[in-house]
């Protein structure tokens, strides 16, 4: 039989089992757990082996552990990019200024995070068309929040060729149908950052939840 991770006081109490007779079964199994089955008076093992015996067996299955969203191939992937544009940006961005790419990927990892899409294929290929909203979401912040471009570009197609880290084998450039965002860098001013979030955030989330079958409701 299976060794039990916690107690099954909860099937018991399903079987009829008074709080009395439930509290008593936790303490002893704990017991039994912390200081072994053959410490515990003849009485108390018995009550433990009366408890067993209304149970059913624990099956010797394989469990498969789900990953969590930060586990998932397509979150580390925006990671990666992330953490690339902020070292970027730190060092080449004039000062009171912030990227937009950098507000792009940050509201995209925060809706994953609140979302919790699933995140598997479905998802990933409809994740694929995002391209067309960050670049619509670029075009506002040059038309609505005063961006500019930078004097120095972000390259997107290199720094995915070059890493050294341990990167997903089937990852491609997040402008792989986009090239020509490699040609500039937008950035806006520290004041219009929190408008241009709730714009990013906005079009990210209607978009999601429209297309990412693992969050349509009616499915």
């Amino acid at each position: 039989m299976k060794k039990e991770l916690s107690h099954r006081s909860h099937e018991l109490k399903a079987l009829g089992w008074n709080q009395e007779d439930l509290t008593r079964y936790e303490d002893l199994w704990d017991y039994s757990q912390r200081w072994g089955l053959i410490n515990l008076e003849r009485e108390d093992r018995q009550f433990l082996k009366k408890a067993e015996k209304l149970l059913p067996k624990i099956q010797n299955k394989k469990i498969s552990v789900k990953k969590t969203i930060e586990e998932k191939s397509y979150y580390l992937w925006l990671n990666f990019y992330l953490e690339g544009i902020n070292i970027f940006s730190n060092s080449n961005l004039p000062k009171n200024k912030h990227g937009v790419w950098n507000l792009l990927i940050e509201e995209e990892i925060k809706l994953l995070k609140e979302l919790q899409p699933v995140m598997g294929l479905p998802d990933t290929l409809k994740a694929k068309n995002l391209f067309e909203n960050r670049k619509k979401l670029i075009k506002k912040a040059f038309s609505e929040f005063d961006a500019e471009n930078n004097d120095k570009v972000f390259n997107f197609d290199e720094v995915l060729n070059n890493s050294e880290k341990d990167i997903g084998k089937n990852w491609k450039s997040i402008i792989e149908k986009d090239p020509e965002a490699n040609k500039t860098f937008p950035i806006i001013d520290s004041a219009n950052i929190e408008k241009l979030r709730s714009a990013i955030k906005e079009d990210l989330s209607l978009y999601m939840k429209d297309n990412y079958p693992s969050l349509k409701k009616d499915l």
